[in-house]
C-alpha cells in the first residue's frame, strides 16, 4: 500500500482543500479560511482538511504560498510600459479588499514567521534584481541614462511606496493615473534629455 503522502485520493484530497482554501482567501481574506469553510468548499471531510493542515496556521500559510506572484517580472519590450501595465494589474488586485488583506497578513506574519518570510520573498525580493536587469536593458536600448539600473531599489520603492501607503494606510481606490504619474515622476530624472 503506499504511503499517505503518495496515495492519490490523498493527493487529489490535498489538491483540491488547497484550492478551496486560496479561493477562501482571495474571496474573503485570510479569516475565510478555516478547517471548516475550506472542507465544505472542497467537498471533503473536515478531518482530511486536518490531517493535511494540523493546525490553522500551517493551512492559512499554505493558502498564501499557492497565491504568491511576484510584484514585478520584466521582459524586452520598453521599461515604462511594463511598470505602468503590470503596476495597474497590481493596483486591480489591491483594490479588492480581500488582497489588502491577504498582503497585510502576509507582511505582519513575515516579522515572527520564517514560512511567512519567504512568501514576502517571493513577492518582493527579487522585485530588485529584476527591474535592475531591466534598467540595464532600457539603458541599452537609450530608453534612460546610463546609472539608473544602480538606482532600482530607490526607483521601485517611489512609484510602489506611495501606491501601498495610498491603499493602506488612507484606504484610497487606486487609479491608472496615480500610477501613470508615479512612474514617469521616478524615471523622469534618468530619461536620456533629463
Amino acid at each position: 500500500m503506499p504511503r499517505a503522502n503518495d496515495d492519490p485520493r490523498a493527493l487529489r484530497s490535498r489538491a483540491a482543500a488547497l484550492a478551496a482554501a486560496t479561493e477562501l482567501l482571495l474571496e474573503g481574506g485570510p479569516e475565510s479560511v478555516t478547517h471548516a469553510t475550506v472542507a465544505r468548499r472542497a467537498g471533503i471531510g473536515r478531518a482530511t482538511v486536518y490531517r493535511h493542515w494540523p493546525d490553522q496556521q500551517t493551512l492559512l500559510v499554505d493558502a498564501l504560498a499557492n497565491d504568491v506572484q511576484p510584484l514585478l517580472v520584466f521582459d524586452d519590450t520598453p521599461v515604462r510600459d511594463q511598470l505602468v501595465s503590470q503596476l495597474e494589474q497590481m493596483t486591480h488586485r489591491l483594490n479588492q479588499p480581500a488582497a489588502v488583506s491577504v498582503l497585510a497578513t502576509i507582511i505582519q506574519r513575515a516579522e515572527r514567521d520564517e514560512d511567512a518570510r519567504r512568501i514576502r520573498e517571493q513577492i518582493f525580493g527579487q522585485a530588485d534584481d529584476h527591474f535592475a536587469h531591466a534598467l540595464a536593458a532600457a539603458v541599452e536600448r537609450g530608453e534612460l541614462r546610463p546609472g539608473a539600473q544602480e538606482h532600482a531599489t530607490d526607483l521601485i520603492a517611489r512609484i510602489v511606496g506611495p501606491l501601498l501607503f495610498q491603499r493602506f494606510l488612507l484606504g484610497v481606490h487606486l487609479e491608472k493615473d496615480l500610477v501613470i504619474s508615479l512612474v514617469d515622476a521616478a524615471l523622469a530624472p534618468w530619461l536620456p534629455n533629463a
